[in-house]
């Protein structure tokens, strides 16, 4: 096994046993990242409320199927982990193996894989159970496989898999078939040059990369059907993306770049890696790795033309949000290796290059966040007077003045230079800091727990997940980390079965009782009253005596508290009366 594999490997690992109450757990008040748990929990049972077409969420197989089996097999937080490192470990691996064979260079692929692992915005990119940075892991994979296949004796074994991850990778992000030409690019570019390459080899190996993927494809249809979904389980995909291209019909997209550019640091990062690939084209082009290492570049900015031509020409949300544009960072972080890259580095600089910038890395996310990093910059940005400035400027600019720095001095220095400015910008525009440090403390993941235990509750009483109607409440509670507002945590907790579809009056925060009516009612069998431990008993009542205002009956079916860490709830299902006493009272059948 090659050593240096154990920096992407174990990188991820130091940051998990930080022992952070939230690395690796969403907090509240995020909906589509909660989705993703109803799927892991429900999958088998394709209820109507996952399989409707306007969820087509429920098509990311690649991502649904692996959260599924370890949700089956472990308990909510031992999955959450495993879930997390998953995903963190495939990207900065797949990273890894592709600087290594592309540029022979085992130092800047330790280095840049390590950094993968760090980056504050890979963590949880929209959600630690969204499907972005798990699919980009599956598409630096296929490119990896497709530079193995253009350097083997035989690409047949590597052609297959290549197919079968960018499948993954498309299946679990439709936007990344947009980038096929760029891995293409890529076997084309790897050594040995195109000239050893044959027409019919590449032909045999574009097929093979095809059948790779149609296998892929088939087998998720197979597990699909025979758990009684659909054979064309991609579909709601596809036709969400039909829907994308029509004229207007973008509802996300947030309008010229003056309205989401000035705030977009999550932009710094890769906007910084591809311009320290500038100088690639004249200082490495003698070099025996030159060719791949201007492919690299080529293919970074190639990335970003993409996106920016479906951004300000098609009007399509590919860059103001910091989840679509995720898809930028796989190909910017192999341009920044391209930057680094040197053959004159021994084993020995390798290994301690490598070992310096995962201490310095890691270190600065265990001991410099969650406050002292942001803080010192924050100062520093204003006693220059640069925070007038938009938020993106400052840490964009040193970065800039990083990559300069990095791209004048000796090959043999760049890392450290790397080292020194990334660390610094990456702990400082960290998106969530309160997820990093050592020990700190929260309730994201008792309220996991309460959410898995409240899901197996309510599921009980109405298999269908379509039958309660929930009423929540709009209190702030406090807690040893701040105050709460519960309408946050129960829209995550709704966002497991579909949200909107259970709002009772389709409305967050819930309208006051005295406004809810009997059209609310009929849309669900049971109404369940989410609120604080406290208030339950007083709001039940409020609902029961409105209704019967309205000449609808109610009673109590059941009633449970869920408490955690520093955080509790109480969740009363009211039925129509007198209470059914069927095994399923609030079961109500798909329309």
């Amino acid at each position: 096994m090659d050593p240096f594999l154990l920096f992407p490997l174990l990188a991820p690992i130091v940051l998990l046993a930080a022992g952070n109450d939230a690395f690796g757990f969403d907090p509240p008040g995020w909906l589509d990242s909660f989705m993703y748990l109803g799927y892991f929990w429900h999958y088998p049972e394709h209820l109507w409320v996952f399989d409707d077409n306007s969820n087509y969420k429920i098509s990311r197989l690649p991502w649904i199927l692996p959260g599924y089996v370890l949700h089956s097999l472990t308990g909510p937080i031992v999955a959450s982990y495993i879930l997390a490192y998953l995903s963190m470990a495939i990207g900065a691996v797949a990273l890894y193996l592709l600087v290594r064979d592309s540029l022979d260079d085992r130092g800047s692929a330790a280095v840049v894989s390590v950094a993968w692992a760090c980056c504050t915005w890979v963590h949880g990119i929209g959600g630690w159970n969204y499907q972005v940075l798990i699919a980009t892991g599956y598409y630096l994979m296929a490119c990896w496989l497709v530079v193995k296949a253009a350097r083997a004796a035989s690409p047949r074994r590597a052609s297959l898999w290549a197919g079968a991850f960018f499948a993954a990778a498309v299946h679990t992000h439709l936007f990344l078939v947009i980038f096929a030409p760029l891995v293409a690019v890529l076997y084309w570019a790897a050594p040995p040059a195109a000239a050893d390459k044959t027409l019919v080899r590449s032909i045999n190996a574009g097929v093979l990369v095809i059948a790779g993927g149609v296998l892929l494809t088939i087998l998720l249809a197979a597990i699909n059907r025979a758990t009684g979904g659909a054979w064309l389980f991609f579909m709601p995909q596809i036709e969400q993306a039909m829907k994308l291209t029509e004229p207007s019909y973008d509802h996300w997209w947030r309008g010229n770049a003056t309205q989401w550019l000035p705030a977009a640091t999550y932009l710094v990062i890769p906007l910084a890696f591809l311009i320290s690939g500038l100088p690639v084209p004249f200082t490495r082009r003698h070099e025996s790795n030159g060719r791949m290492a201007l492919a690299l570049v080529a293919l970074g900015w190639a990335a970003l033309a993409i996106m920016c031509f479906f951004q300000f020409v098609r009007r399509q949300t590919t860059l103001d949000y910091h989840y679509m544009a995720f898809a930028l960072y796989p190909n910017a972080f192999l341009c920044l290796a391209a930057a680094l890259a040197s053959s004159r580095r021994s084993f020995s600089g390798t290994a301690l290059a490598a070992t310096l910038t995962t201490a310095v890395l890691l270190g600065t996310l265990l001991f410099l966040l969650p406050a002292a990093m942001p803080r010192m910059m924050d100062g520093i940005v204003a006693a220059t007077r640069l925070g007038t400035i938009a938020a993106i400027v400052p840490p964009l600019l040193v970065s800039i003045i990083g990559v300069g720095v990095m791209s004048a001095v000796p090959s043999s220095l760049r890392i450290v230079v790397f080292t020194i400015w990334f660390s610094v910008v990456n702990a400082w525009i960290a998106p969530m800091p309160p997820a990093y440090g050592m020990g700190s403390p929260g309730y994201r993941q008792s309220m996991l727990t309460m959410f898995h235990d409240a899901d197996r509750f309510t599921a009980d009483l109405d298999p269908s997940l379509i039958g309660i109607k929930y009423w929540m409440s709009n209190e702030v509670v406090a807690t040893a980390n701040g105050e709460v507002r519960l309408h946050d945590v129960f829209d995550s907790f709704l966002a497991t079965r579909s949200w909107f579809t259970n709002l009772l009056g389709r409305a967050s925060p819930s309208p006051p009782i005295e406004q809810l009516t009997i059209k609310d009612l009929d849309r669900g069998v049971c109404v369940g009253v989410l609120s604080s431990v406290e208030s339950n008993g007083a709001l039940r009542d409020q609902i029961v005596a409105h209704y019967a205002g309205l000449g609808r009956s109610l009673s109590s079916v059941a009633s449970r508290q869920f408490s955690g860490s520093g955080l509790s709830f109480a969740l009363t299902v009211l039925g129509p009366a007198p209470a059914s006493t069927s095994a399923a009272p609030c079961f109500k059948a798909a329309p």
